[in-house]
């Protein structure tokens, strides 16, 4: 009866081990290519970074990114310690995120590995210029 048990056990190991032979994985380490926007060539643009793609023209008048705008502008005035009539918005580019990072991760976090749509906000205060990377409902300072 022990000798049937061995066998027995020999056998599935065996099959367990043959069904993972020549099973192989390729990754595919090639960047996808990136599509062109025409932005208008009045209103001033950042450049997309390497995590975000430009997804449209941005309309100025849209509710979502008025709120995040307000966001922002709220975010800065304590940051910078300057009132909210010395802060100026630069530009507003709606991108999709690379991921829920909204380009720009925390060393040691782990994020949602999807395309996130958002804004890339840049305010303006005294003089230097304040990134902020934003979701539809998330805006975060990047100073990245």
């Amino acid at each position: 009866m022990k000798m049937d048990l061995g066998i027995f056990l020999w056998i599935t190991v065996a099959i367990l081990l043959s069904s993972c032979v020549g099973v192989t994985q390729t990754l595919n380490t090639s960047t996808p290519a990136r599509t062109q926007v025409a932005l208008p060539t009045d209103v001033p643009q950042p450049l997309p970074t390497q995590d975000a793609l430009p997804t449209s023209e941005t309309n100025m008048q849209d509710p979502t990114l008025q709120k995040l705008i307000a966001q922002a502008r709220a975010d800065l005035s304590k940051r910078a310690n300057a009132p909210d009539s010395a802060i100026t918005v630069v530009s507003a580019l709606p991108v999709e995120w690379r991921d829920a990072s909204l380009g720009c991760p925390i060393e040691g976090m782990l994020y949602a590995q999807a395309l996130t749509p958002g804004y890339l906000i840049v305010l303006e205060t005294n003089g230097q210029t304040y990134d902020y990377h934003t979701s539809n409902t998330l805006v975060v300072y990047c100073d990245k």
